[in-house]
């Protein structure tokens, strides 16, 4: 009983001293205790460190890699303008896509892919356009070219550069198809004249020669109406015909050769038509005077001795002008066979009315000639002239 009741007391004594130990816990921890309470301090504040450390790294790689998917859309959106721009759209498309799916929500992308889109829209009806020119389909070209006309309105973007020339060569080409099938019923210079101005406006090899193929037409209808207007004498018509040729077809051969032969021959016309003019006027002179002066003709003159002794005569007289005559007078003298004077008379017709080379017979008395063998002269004639 005395040890049970040792041992009982030897607990309470250490029970005593651990209560004791607890509440001056520091005063009695050992060297190695407070070695590892000091460390535990340390990474106390050394934890959080690292955890931000930690947390920035995870950042910056996360932005590095989000960083190069960005120069990856970038390069994909730039490959992609080239390819566009060079007109192949679906490679630029693929690229696009690739972008896309890479960056769904960047706005810049879908608005490229929107504008391939519509390019490549346009550039398949130009080319559809295309091949209906070389079909001879012209109604469904023009449509469709029109169509892609209004639909490149307003984009003056450089990836619609190239469908935007491929538009106007197709544009182009249909001009010249639809101007050379016109000129088989074009027959008039003006009409030609009128679609050379058409021509003008359009560029390219085919262009040129359709200007040729009108340039030679017109040409070619200038010329025979020119040659025409010659022969009918038109040489003022006929040079302003040559000359419009001319102005169209510079230093054409064929033209000026006609042109210096116009000019000749209106010369050598209004050289003769001058001397016409001058033998005209000598000749009206003539006319004028002899209707002045000789416009009665003596055709023949008869006469009879009558057993009076008195002389009638009778004399057929011809107007001589070229003009109507009237009231004529005509006075005369009677020769004997020897040449002397016997005696003198005067006819005359207040009446007649006589035209050029008509003829009329006047008759007259001269009293007392008592010969037989006389010749009458006619002296002297007056008459008006109409």
């Amino acid at each position: 009983m005395a040890a049970k009741a040792e041992h009982t007391a030897a607990l309470k004594e250490a029970g005593a001293a651990m209560e004791i130990g607890l509440v001056s816990l520091p005063s009695i921890i050992p060297t190695n205790t407070r070695r590892k309470a000091a460390r535990g301090s340390v990474w106390a504040w050394l934890i959080p460190i690292m955890l931000t450390l930690l947390t920035a790294a995870s950042v910056f790689c996360y932005y590095i890699y989000q960083t190069g998917i960005n120069d990856r859309v970038i390069r994909l959106q730039g490959k992609a303008r080239e390819e566009a721009l060079a007109g192949n759209y679906t490679g630029a498309k693929a690229l696009l896509k690739e972008a896309n799916d890479a960056r769904p929500s960047f706005a810049a992308i879908q608005k490229d892919v929107e504008i391939v889109d519509h390019v490549d829209e346009i550039s398949l009806n130009v080319a559809v356009a295309g091949k209906r020119l070389e079909e001879r389909n012209l109604a469904e070209a023009e449509q469709l070219l029109e169509q892609a006309k209004e639909q490149l309105k307003g984009h003056t973007e450089p990836i619609y550069d190239k469908v935007k020339v491929q538009l106007g060569d197709f544009m182009m080409k249909l001009g010249v198809i639809k101007l050379t099938d016109e000129l088989a019923d074009l027959n008039t210079v003006e009409g030609l004249i009128a679609k050379l101005n058409t021509a003008n406006h359009l560029e390219g090899e085919e262009a040129a020669a359709v200007k040729e193929q009108i340039v030679a037409k017109i040409v070619d209808i200038s010329y025979k109406e020119a040659e025409t207007l010659m022969k009918n004498k038109s040489y003022t018509a006929a040079l302003e015909v040559t000359g419009k040729a001319i102005s169209l077809a510079k230093d054409n051969e064929k033209l000026m050769k006609l042109e210096k032969q116009i000019n000749q021959a209106q010369t050598d016309f209004e050289r003769a038509e001058q001397q016409r003019l001058e033998h005209a006027m000598q000749q009206a002179a003539a006319e004028d005077l002899k209707n002045q002066t000789a416009a009665v003709e003596v055709v023949k003159i008869d006469s009879t001795l009558d057993e009076f002794g008195d002389l009638n005569m009778e004399a057929e007289l011809k107007n001589a002008a070229t003009r109507p005559i009237y009231s004529i007078t005509v006075k005369f003298t009677v020769f004997d066979a020897a040449g002397h004077e016997i005696g003198t008379g005067t006819a005359e017709d207040k009446e007649a009315y006589v035209q050029p080379g008509e003829t009329l017979r006047m008759t007259s008395t001269v009293y007392g000639v008592n010969d037989e063998n006389t010749t009458i002269v006619v002296d002297h004639a007056t008459w008006y002239l109409d």
